[in-house]
């Protein structure tokens, strides 16, 4: 909500203007394209001064008029950067050893006064003038310093606050500028203690950035940060495995509630909320010029917030399905399903197998000026230009399955659902696919086989999955043995081999390596991940089968029809040299 509405509501709710004159106004503000607040007091139907007051008594704070402070405002300027205080309407007027005051004008205003606080790492003091007032302070900020801020460069309206998605547009863009005097994003691992201004809120503010920065370097795909009874801990997810940053636990530990304060604020979140879970997004801006996406989870615990972020690296992930990683005959069969005119595509596996990116390929190859492609997604990673996505919203009844029923009326030729949950998205998305559509979407199973079971056991009459289905990809991501200590691992492996399902010969005969860690793999012997898929094409044989709900002779039939399963496909990968024992057993085998 703009400042200009929630201060005009907040007049209407405290009886400063009756209801049929606040409509009046309301629909005088959406034809002039004037603040709605400014209209009523243009109007005469509020009053500046006494919205002023009724501020106060609200909050509880203290009034300052506009000709006491507005001489003021520009020596103060240097503690809370120009950029942050326009687009946070909060406006420093004084400030001393003890603490700084500020000038707010509408009751969220008071949510500024912690990221004030935690900026300069000094009390402040919180007073109210009218907004209209606050709109002249600005324009004062704005006249007199030019260089300092501009009011296109971050969005600012004097009629308007600025909305999260413009919150997270300036993140993107001129993070620099809201982190204060210096560019902490210009190094990315200073060491905190040698930051010229010595204040809490700039050591935060520089080890949250560094932090992030130095996850995407080294390629995270999540960073984690916890706190316990007696230490904190920050771990980033590198090749799908955690590893901690000692490195960062003392000062962590030392500044846990200002670090996730700061991230709250970083992804316009509610930083006065403690007890209930919160997600947001903040878009980092890089030296080298290109932005990265995260999205933010809180989660209460007993010692504090959980945090853990998702990166969404855009330039880091390839969306070419010719680039993941798939055998010859599979991708074949893969390019032959994506490209049909109708049917159903399901990709599955667990977390974090990469079945998005498998998906996103898909609609990368298939997003043409003549295709309409509409996508139901929870959440929605990455955007994509020509391709209508709708993020599934579960509080306020946007579900998958009513996503679906809309799409259809959308009159799409690719629809996308992002993860089959339940019998009614199933049977919506079955529908969709035998009226014309090409149906692609996710379901979490073991394999390709376990897949078609599953639909099954979900209630859907087999007729329905032997008719619309036509390709089921179950896949894996596994490290990649590190090129640079690559070796031949040494020792006696059958024992174990035949354990893991491998035939005698291949036991025998087998020649596994690993890597012994180097600087370049961070010693853990793995550097970057692949894919394993296996490929379940629905032949017409396989589709007798699911239609009279044969599930015992599923298998045989895709072995017939020459299918390889995804530990046939791993085992050839060990044999090959191109994964090791130990990521074969953590991926490949299944209870």
């Amino acid at each position: 909500m703009d400042y200009a509405h929630e201060v005009a509501r907040f007049c209407l709710d405290r009886g400063l203007v009756d209801l049929v004159r606040f409509k009046q106004a309301e629909t005088q503000s959406k034809v002039s394209g004037k603040p709605l607040y400014e209209v009523l007091v243009s109007a005469h139907l509020i009053d500046d001064q006494m919205a002023k007051e009724a501020i106060s008594t609200y909050l509880d704070l203290p009034i300052i008029h506009l000709n006491e402070i507005h001489h003021q405002i520009e020596c103060y300027l240097d503690a809370v950067p120009a950029a942050f205080a326009i687009e946070n309407r909060i406006i420093p007027f004084a400030t001393d050893e003890r603490g700084i005051k500020v000038a707010i004008a509408e009751p969220s205003g008071l949510r500024s006064v912690s990221s004030v606080r935690l900026i300069t790492g000094k009390n402040v003091s919180a007073y109210v003038v009218s907004p209209i007032e606050m709109n002249a302070l600005i324009k004062t900020i704005l006249d007199s310093s030019p260089k300092r801020v501009k009011s296109a460069d971050i969005g600012i309206n004097l009629g308007k606050s600025v909305t999260s998605k413009d919150k997270n547009l300036v993140n993107a863009k001129k993070l620099n500028s809201l982190m204060g005097k210096q560019s902490v994003l210009a190094k990315v691992t200073p060491d905190i203690h040698e930051v010229s201004d010595d204040s809490q809120g700039n050591h935060v503010i520089t080890f949250v950035n560094d932090m992030i920065i130095d996850a995407i370097k080294q390629g995270a795909s999540d960073i984690h940060i916890e706190m316990y009874k007696d230490f904190a801990t920050a771990r980033y997810r590198v090749d799908g495995v955690l590893r901690e940053c000692e490195s960062l636990k003392e000062f962590l530990f030392a500044n846990y509630a200002a670090v996730t304060t700061r991230l709250k604020i970083m992804a316009s979140l509610d930083i006065s909320e403690r007890r209930l879970p919160q997600d947001g997004a903040i878009t980092i801006s890089l030296p080298e010029g290109r932005d990265v996406d995260l999205r933010v989870s809180i989660l209460p615990t007993v010692f504090g917030e959980r945090v853990v972020m998702r990166i969404l690296d855009r330039d880091g992930i390839s969306f070419d399905l010719d680039k993941l990683g798939f055998p010859e005959k599979e991708y074949a069969d893969v390019v032959s399903a994506f490209e049909a005119s109708q049917g159903m595509v399901l990709v599955t596996g667990p977390t974090g197998s990469g079945k998005s990116t498998t998906l996103y390929g898909a609609l990368k190859r298939l997003n043409k000026p003549g295709v309409n492609i509409l996508t139901a997604e929870d959440p929605v990673e990455f955007t994509i230009d020509g391709v209508g996505q709708v993020q599934i919203r579960d509080d306020i009844g946007l579900t998958f399955a009513s996503a679906l029923r809309s799409f259809l009326r959308q009159d799409p030729e690719i629809i996308l659902v992002g993860e089959i949950r339940d019998k009614e998205t199933a049977d919506i998305s079955i529908k969709a696919s035998l009226t014309g559509h090409l149906v692609l979407s996710t379901l979490h199973a073991n394999d390709s086989i376990s897949t078609v079971l599953r639909l099954i056991n979900m209630g859907i009459p087999g007729y329905l999955i032997g008719a619309a289905l036509t390709l089921v990809i179950a896949q894996r991501l596994t490290r990649k043995i590190c090129p640079a200590c690559k070796q031949l691992h040494e020792g006696n492996h059958e024992a174990i081999l035949l354990n893991l399902g491998f035939s005698p010969d291949m036991a025998k005969t087998a020649k596994p390596y690993h890597g012994v860690g180097c600087d370049k793999c961070n010693h853990t012997g793995y550097k970057g991940r692949q894919g394993i898929y296996e490929v379940l094409r629905i032949s017409d044989a396989m589709r007798t089968a699911i239609v009279s709900e044969d599930r015992r002779s599923l298998r045989s039939i895709a072995e017939n029809d020459g299918f390889r399963s995804i530990q046939t496909m791993g085992r050839k990968m060990v044999m090959d040299g191109l994964l090791t024992i130990e990521e074969y057993q953590n991926n490949l085998v299944f209870n």
